[in-house]
């Protein structure tokens, strides 16, 4: 049985592999997570860093500041100027300011010039009315402002503005690098630890794709790797365990089904196709091989009926000739895979059978109806007066007996012929040739004039049926001594023959038989137009033939007119050599 299948296409499928696949997403992903996490880490660290860092120098140049109106405060107004450039913190600028708000010391002070600090105005008013003020500038700079007192009573205001401290700025510098030093390495760490438990898990779901792949090449008896633990992964390799067992349950019903499936297509005598649109036949079984081009494609006689069960649904005819061949078809459209199946008989051979057994009935009338005719006749005659006469009574009584053993002789010959028909096969065993044929030959009495030749060979033996090898013997050579006019001889013959076989010949130098004729001679009624079985039924030939088949033999004749026939029987030769049966 042919096919394209099934269940199992997916056995020689290659499956693409990749260097790292869900691993390397995995680690990705961790490693992202935790670069994302450092960002905002970072951001975050460095923000409140910032801020205390603002917060620190604030309160540096406030207390800068402070000290520094104090000394001013305790030394005349005019030694304002001297305090101020006495200051040595660098980035450090200041001015001092009277009560009314007049500059005091010169506009630039440490290369600053007063116009360019911003929300001076608001910081020195607030020291004019004896309050502190505090404010940070872009660039970590720090504006502060103090009153200025001298001997209990405002006097006037200080202002400074002051750079983050190098100490201060080097400290959030160095927070700044181990910060970034930090976030790499837990970046790194990340991504290890994100390889190593994507690996794990990745190799737990490898074991169970690989158990899959054995699945879909087939290979259900091979259970799956335990992928080990409590989580997911354990419960889809469990459900694959379940559905790897029910699949081998399954398709082990499915192979039995399908190797009995297999069995009856192979066993059919009909062919069975699925047959594609395109007339490419998709299945078949052997008996649909006569039926298939060398191309794979259903032949073109077929087409049509295909195509016609394709547009309606079904299409029927009883009688497709193809070659000396005649077919009925039955084909029905399959939608669901765009195909026709079709089941096709050779009817070939069950429409000889029936002409050959219309014409056995036919024949078989004819034959009873002659002697049945001439009984009826006889009969008339004898009603009619000729029972009276001595001579003409016993000369249609002598017609009514010949009448009656012709119909007799025909009744037996048909019931003889029915039985072998019936008989299947013969009693098989091991016969010696010699033996049967000398029998056979001892059986019928040639008729004057006729010469019987045997020529055996020694230590022939065969695998038969005895009472049926004689019975053909004899027909032969009952059929060979009516075809024979004296003088004349009739030779039976026995000799091995190739593959294991054995030949029996019973030759004769008779009349012969037309070359039209030979293929006929076996025909059930058949008798020729010459003199073969002149005087019989045309039943004994026929009958000889079944009986060969019976014993798993062939039969067969080889003749040429005027010079005589040859009728030959070949049976298997015996393994074993048998005590001879008399």
């Amino acid at each position: 049985m042919s096919g394209t299948t099934a269940i199992g296409q997916s056995a020689g499928a290659t499956r693409t592999r990749r260097p790292f696949g869900v691993r390397l997403y995995l680690t990705i992903g961790f490693a992202a997570v935790a670069l994302i996490t450092a960002g905002f880490s970072y951001i975050l660290i460095t923000g409140s860093s910032e801020n205390a860092a603002s917060e620190r120098a604030a309160d540096i140049t406030v207390g800068r500041t402070v000290r520094l109106a104090d000394r001013i405060g305790a030394h005349p107004v005019s030694a304002s100027a001297t305090e101020v450039e006495s200051i040595t913190d660098p980035g450090y600028s200041a001015w001092v300011f009277g009560e009314r708000g007049r500059l005091l010391t010169p506009r630039v002070s440490r290369g600053v010039a007063l116009g360019s600090v911003p929300g001076r105005r608001v910081a020195i008013n607030v020291a004019l009315r004896g309050s502190r003020a505090v404010n940070s500038l872009p660039d970590s700079v720090t504006l502060a402002s103090a009153p200025v007192f001298r001997n209990g009573r405002l006097t006037g205001a200080l202002l400074a503005r002051a750079e983050r401290p190098q100490e201060i700025a080097q400290a959030v510098e160095a927070l700044r690098g181990d910060r970034l030093t930090a976030a790499a390495v837990a970046i790194a760490v990340a991504i290890v630890i994100g390889f190593l438990i994507a690996t794990a898990i990745t190799s737990r779901v490898k074991r169970l794709a690989d158990g899959a792949a054995l699945m879909t090449e087939g290979r259900l008896d091979e259970p799956l790797v335990a992928a080990g633990g409590r989580d997911e992964i354990t419960e889809l390799g469990t459900a694959l365990e379940t559905m790897r067992v029910a699949l081998r349950e399954t398709f082990g019903a499915l192979s039995s089904e399908r190797d009995r499936l297999s069995a009856i297509f192979d066993a059919l005598d009909d062919a069975v196709m699925v047959v594609g649109a395109d007339g490419e036949v998709r299945f078949s079984n052997p008996a649909a091989e006569p039926l298939i081009g060398p191309d794979a494609r259903v032949i073109d006689a077929l087409v049509p009926w295909l195509r016609r069960a394709s547009e309606r649904g079904s299409a029927e005819h009883d009688g497709l000739r193809v070659g000396d061949r005649v077919y009925a078809i039955g084909a029905r459209d399959l939608p669901a895979e765009n195909a026709v199946l079709a089941v096709v008989r050779d009817r070939t051979e069950s429409l000889r059978r029936e002409l050959a057994e219309r014409e056995f009935v036919s024949n078989a009338a004819h034959e009873l109806r002659n002697p049945i005719a001439g009984i009826s006749g006889a009969i008339e005659v004898l009603r009619a007066g000729a029972k009276d006469d001595p001579d003409a009574r016993e000369h249609f009584l002598a017609r009514l007996s010949d009448d009656a053993e012709r119909v007799s002789r025909l009744t037996d010959s048909l019931l003889t012929l029915a039985r072998m028909e019936a008989g299947g096969k013969g009693m098989a065993e091991v016969l010696e040739v010699r033996l049967v044929i000398e029998e056979a030959a001892q059986a019928v009495a040639p008729p004057d004039g006729l010469e019987v030749k045997l020529e055996l060979e020694a230590d022939l033996t065969v695998e038969g049926d005895q009472v049926l090898l004689r019975q053909v013997l004899i027909g032969l050579l009952t059929n060979a001594f009516k075809n024979t006019p004296a003088p004349g001889v009739v030779t039976l013959r026995a000799r091995r023959h190739a593959n294991n076989e054995v030949l029996i010949e019973v030759s004769d130098t008779g009349s012969g038989i037309a070359e039209e004729e030979v293929e006929r001679v076996f025909e059930r009624f058949y008798r020729g137009s010459g003199s073969l079985e002149q005087e019989g039924f045309g039943l004994g030939l026929s009958i000889a033939k079944r009986m060969v088949d019976m014993m798993g033999g062939e039969i067969g004749v080889e003749s040429k007119l005027g010079v005589g026939s040859t009728f030959w029987v070949r049976l298997a030769m015996a393994k074993h050599a048998a005590t001879p049966v008399a």
